[in-house]
């Protein structure tokens, strides 16, 4: 647990900690997990999504992906399909028995967000999800590779 007065990283990190926990729990309580859910989710934000961009928006390695999406076509939730254009490439859909467990699994993330957000008015709202994005990109300026050409 963090502190008040810790410095910024610290609380974020113990945050982001108790944060995916309380999730994966709400999640589990409808036999769900948390990279079941992520799969599904941006399976179903991105239709035809390829296999390594889905490894790379989730954050874990290919073969770990892939043995998610093995136990996911198995349940019948997503189905592979080798791209027209490149058959290197592998695209991951949605089956419709799939896209009814994202709606069911949808409600609990709405009930999860409600659960955070319900003490903040609309201003607070705003200002965090400012706050957030200025985060973000902070993180992607310090990691973007310096212009060789300076």
């Amino acid at each position: 647990m963090y502190r008040p007065g810790d410095p910024l990283t610290r609380r974020i990190a113990f945050l982001g900690k108790e944060l995916r926990e309380s999730f994966q729990q709400m999640l589990a309580d409808h036999r769900c997990t948390l990279p079941t859910w992520a799969v599904l989710s941006h399976a179903h934000d991105s239709p035809g999504l390829s296999q390594v961009a889905l490894a790379g928006r989730i954050g874990i390695e290919g073969p770990t992906l892939v043995r998610h999406l093995d136990k996911l076509c198995a349940e019948g939730l997503v189905q592979r399909r080798r791209d027209e254009r490149d058959r290197r490439v592998v695209r991951i859909d949605l089956t419709a028995t799939g896209d009814h467990r994202w709606a069911e699994l949808k409600d609990v993330a709405s009930a999860m967000e409600a659960r955070l957000t319900r003490q903040l008015t609309d201003e607070q709202l705003a200002s965090l999800d400012k706050a957030l994005d200025l985060i973000h990109d902070a993180l992607e300026d310090a990691n973007a590779p310096a212009h060789l050409d300076r």
